[in-house]
């Protein structure tokens, strides 16, 4: 009999999903409800936690997790999303819920950034707009690229624009827009360790390092990947001084300004940063730095026989 049952129970759950995906988070973690009355289902558990971590519910959102993660014990999702309400900061987000999370939004990706006001691509953009000129022509990787919004403001300063994603239907977007030269499907740091030292001019990571917490080992092989003078440019949400990386409870990671410059210590010399509204999040600008960080070394390379200023 209740197997029967079932499928009404899904029926509920994508009523709950597209309200989530309206905003509408009341309405969600009704229709949530409504499924679960119907069937026990994990699925149906973690839509109505995130609908209550949206609401703001979050003793009720653990107690949610905790009954999905007892149906689904391997889900990263469920850990990742529980870990961060409880307090617990795992080095990074697992592949999984970076996957989960951005997969099934690729196509309404842009329009729903656009909707928050995401500024992350402009931030970046700002460093460098008088420092760089459209013929520099320079070799550009960008990590996390998504849908390819992030490195729209930069193609006109590339010779080679490369784009480095987890999430293959956030790739297809990011394919549509023929910006780039090549595209990989990868995790970060397996993709870094893949490509040739000293092979770019520029990593850009917009909205990417958020999903990260422990930067060191990323920031060794962002370097790695830059040629002398090359330049890191990257967004955070602003975190706590003397608190490192702190997971929030969307899932997220914010980073101290004093945890970023430890890491790039011996690897980069701190160029420029600058504060802003990243995007807006549940009605309250999200606060957002950029940065841009160059490689210790050598000069960078000419550009029409003048030093280009990174």
């Amino acid at each position: 009999m209740q197997h029967d049952l079932v499928p009404n129970a899904i029926a509920w759950e994508q009523r709950g999903i597209l309200a989530q995906d309206r905003g509408h988070h009341a309405e969600a973690a009704s229709h949530f409800r409504q499924a679960l009355a119907l069937s026990d289902r994990a699925l149906s558990w973690l839509g109505l936690a995130l609908s209550q971590i949206e609401l703001k519910h979050d003793d009720d959102a653990v107690c949610s997790l905790r009954r999905a993660r007892s149906l689904a014990p391997q889900s990263g999702v469920v850990g990742h999303l529980l870990a961060a309400l409880t307090g617990q900061a795992p080095l990074r987000a697992p592949d999984s819920f970076v996957k989960w999370l951005f997969n099934s939004r690729a196509g309404s990706f842009d329009t729903h950034l656009t909707r928050l006001g995401y500024r992350g691509p402009q931030m970046l953009h700002d460093l460098i707009a008088l420092h760089w000129t459209p013929e520099a022509m320079l070799d550009i990787l960008d990590l996390g690229c998504g849908t390819g919004l992030s490195g729209i403001p930069f193609r006109p300063y590339a010779a080679r624009l490369d784009g480095v994603d987890l999430t293959p239907n956030m790739l297809v977007q990011a394919s549509r827009r023929g910006i780039y030269d090549n595209l990989e499907c990868n995790e970060l740091h397996a993709d870094l360790r893949n490509r040739p030292a000293n092979g770019y001019d520029a990593v850009l990571a917009a909205d990417t390092l958020i999903y990260v917490g422990d930067l060191q080992d990323l920031f060794a092989l962002v370097a790695r990947a830059l040629k002398p003078g090359g330049s890191f440019l990257f967004t955070v949400e602003t975190g706590t001084e003397g608190s490192a990386y702190t997971l929030t409870s969307a899932g997220r990671y914010s980073h101290a300004d004093d945890y970023l410059r430890d890491c790039a210590a011996d690897l980069f010399e701190v160029g420029n940063n600058a504060d802003g509204m990243i995007r807006v999040e549940n009605g309250s600008f999200a606060e957002g730095r950029a940065y841009r960080f160059v490689k210790r070394g050598l000069s960078a390379p000419s550009v029409r026989g003048e030093a280009v200023p990174y």
